[in-house]
């Protein structure tokens, strides 16, 4: 009887989400195509979130990424709030990611995972699979005591004795078997030495700690077929860790919540985030090809012009762009799609 019931309950959940996915197919608004049908070539991001902490009337959610290898989804970013939301709009299939990457734990980025990681399960089960391989979660190792690590904070969170502990159970009763792993990345950036975390199929992850005030952080660099994505995370950028990850990059997002003299620089917030000088100088020693202003906030994001003029003014020649939910960037390639 028990069987019965879940099997009609998920038969149930499948049909709405068959419905939920043809209702936010156009909610990008790029010509009736969802985000998804823009990605192309052999590594792409989608802009899942390019907001901070801060609900804003333009409506962009917090920080987070989905990337893309031979257009299919396989790594995500961060994932803050609506990054659940942009997932559905996005007409992304997400049941065979695999790989989550947290920069830290603050709530703007890492909010959504258990959502998002019930999601992949059922969006495997939409494709008519059966999800078997562990999920495998990397994030920052704590050395403040205000900080879980990344293993506390997911086991906390879908561990077999966390707040939603039932995840596991309901998963093993339809949706396939629930796995994961976690790994707890070094968040010492007095020391900070380049690493690969994950090397496999062509596919290569690096990660480095960054500076990030009382918050242990660490930035990410993917690498696929030549190709290169970087991601900060939020950092102040106060040593040249991310020029050592960045250096040559194809890409590179990068947190740009304030301004030179805006907050205070004697306020907290100032002291996590990058002003857009360093912003600059840091673009201009790594060279990538692109700079994607991101994480912005009401601070920032009606100076972009402004931003982008002090950014040039230390040294940076490459493009500059703003990120804009469900943006696609298809690394390597022009907006037409051709190298």
């Amino acid at each position: 009887m028990t069987s019965q019931r879940t099997k009609n309950m998920l038969t149930w959940l499948l049909g709405l989400l068959l419905a939920c996915t043809g209702l936010a197919a156009h909610a990008d608004g790029s010509h009736g195509k969802p985000a998804v049908d823009r990605v192309k070539g052999p590594l792409s991001v989608m802009v899942l979130g390019s907001s901070g902490p801060m609900a804003q009337p333009s409506g962009r959610a917090s920080a987070g990424y989905l990337v893309f290898t031979d257009g299919k989804p396989r790594v995500l970013m961060d994932l803050g709030g609506g990054t659940f939301q942009r997932i559905a709009q996005s007409g992304a299939n997400i049941g065979n990611v695999n790989i989550i990457l947290l920069s830290h734990l603050h709530i703007d980025h890492a909010s959504e995972l258990p959502a998002v990681v019930k999601t992949m399960y059922f969006h495997a089960r939409f494709r008519h699979e059966f999800r078997t391989a562990p999920i495998n979660i990397w994030g920052p190792g704590t050395d403040n005591p205000m900080f879980p690590s990344t293993t506390q904070l997911v086991n906390g969170l879908i561990g077999p004795k966390g707040v939603f502990r039932y995840l596991g159970s309901f998963v093993d009763h339809g949706l396939g078997h629930f796995a994961y792993t976690t790994h707890d990345l070094s968040p010492d950036y007095h020391h900070a030495t380049e690493q690969t975390v994950y090397d496999k199929n062509g596919l290569v992850i690096k990660a480095i700690a960054v500076d990030h005030l009382e918050a242990p952080a660490v930035a990410y660099r993917i690498e696929y077929k030549g190709r290169s994505i970087v991601y900060s995370g939020d950092t102040n950028s106060s040593t040249n860790d991310m020029v050592t990850l960045a250096r040559g990059a194809d890409l590179l997002i990068y947190d740009t919540s304030i301004m030179d003299n805006a907050p205070p620089p004697q306020s907290l917030f100032f002291q996590r985030h990058t002003t857009p000088t360093r912003l600059g100088q840091v673009a201009a020693m790594a060279n990538p090809r692109e700079l994607v202003l991101s994480h912005l906030t009401p601070v920032s994001l009606p100076n972009i012009p402004k931003i982008k003029k002090i950014i040039r003014n230390q040294g940076y020649t490459g493009q500059i762009s703003e990120a804009h939910d469900l943006k696609v960037y298809n690394v390597g390639l022009r907006d037409d799609g051709s190298n």
